[in-house]
């Protein structure tokens, strides 16, 4: 059996765990830029009508009362990072698919009892809840966890898949969007029923056999899931709404890129011995810079004097319009620097810059006037 542990609402509730203030209320999350869209919506939100990828402006029109919070990205890669903890505690094997979703390999003993305590253990932390899904195959655990929002847990085993695909829209299968189910619709397919039936009769294109195939079956290729591929670098970047020239600004924007970099390549257990910026201005000059260190680095005070360096280095003062911060020629890193790595709170310590004229963890409150 596989799982998938999904945050309900990531962002957003997190933001409501903060400032109890919104509790209760419909609360959509924002990024920093002008023109920016909704990238998280509580549940109170969706009922009224808003979405992901939304305009502010069209969320306040179908929910007049809806609270827009500017994201603060940095506590919520923390809390990742926090909940990754707690899954690695229990479970050796996992891959985690995107910054609030995890998919973990069950073959552990009493895995149900680890899922529910990891589950119990995320609310009392962080006071935010989580759905967690529970198949065969990951497809089927990602339709079970989705139909068991919010804040459920739901467990399909072998001799029920079929009594619960039955009951789902085609819209339900992962990697069918809006034009597959148009597609399917025209020829009257509305259901998951429907749709293996017709695959049953033959007719059905390579692509959606495989995929019924992979939906019905009783085990997948557990090996290869799981494999992690060793990454060849990490990276972030950033276009503003408007021009940056200011020196102090561009190097608190790189501080910050360098910071979700960091925990990205410490959440996957590597350290890093390049650093690279690339710059384009607004006259759409790209400009980039590499600095190699002497050894492999998992300091973050460490990898931010490089930037640094790199930075006054690069930047020509002209009007700046996309910054990128990445690190590569990667390292596993060995296992007594992952001691620190094991505490959230502690790894955060560490990471935090003092005496020094810039604070990455402060960026966030100068970014609001680019």
């Amino acid at each position: 059996m596989v799982a998938l542990i999904d945050m309900d609402a990531f962002f957003a509730m997190i933001e409501s765990a903060r400032n109890t203030f919104l509790n209760g209320k419909p609360v959509a999350v924002i990024g920093w830029g002008k023109r920016t869209a909704i990238s998280s919506v509580n549940y109170l939100a969706k009922r009224c009508g808003v979405k992901v990828g939304m305009a502010p402006q069209m969320a306040r029109k179908v929910c007049p009362n809806v609270i827009l919070v500017k994201a603060d990205f940095a506590e919520y890669e923390s809390v990742s990072l926090g909940i990754e903890n707690l899954i690695n505690e229990e479970f050796p094997n996992y891959i985690r698919y995107s910054i609030d979703e995890f998919f973990i390999d069950l073959n552990v003993p009493h895995a149900i009892e680890k899922l529910q305590r990891i589950k119990k253990h995320i609310y009392e932390k962080y006071r935010i809840t989580c759905s967690i899904g529970v198949a065969p195959n990951p497809i089927l655990s990602k339709m079970a966890c989705e139909a068991s929002k919010p804040n459920g847990f739901l467990i399909i085993q072998k001799d029920q898949i079929k009594e619960f695909v039955d009951t789902l829209q085609v819209s339900a299968i992962p990697g069918i969007g809006s034009k597959t189910q148009s597609y399917l619709n025209k020829m009257n397919i509305y259901s998951v029923k429907e749709l293996i039936e017709f695959v049953k009769k033959g007719s059905a294109s390579r692509t959606l056999r495989e995929l019924v195939d992979s939906l019905l079956s009783e085990d997948f290729d557990r090996k290869n899931f799981f494999k992690r591929t060793p990454p060849k670098s990490f990276g972030h970047m950033k276009t503003f709404d408007v021009n940056v020239s200011d020196r102090l600004s561009v190097k608190e924007i790189g501080f910050y890129l360098l910071y979700r970099t960091f925990l990205r390549m410490v959440r996957e257990g590597y350290s890093a011995k390049t650093i690279s910026v690339i710059i384009r201005y607004a006259k759409f000059d790209y400009v980039s810079c590499s600095k190699t260190l002497k050894n492999w680095c998992s300091d973050f005070i460490t990898l931010s004097k490089a930037l640094e360096t790199i930075l006054d280095r690069a930047f020509n003062e002209e009007p700046v319009r996309m910054l990128g911060v990445s690190l590569s020629n990667l390292k596993p890193v060995v296992s007594n620097q992952l001691e620190l790595f094991s505490n959230p709170e502690r790894l955060l310590k560490a990471m935090s810059i003092k005496n020094t004229e810039i604070s990455s963890m402060l960026f966030l409150k100068k970014l609001a006037n680019l």
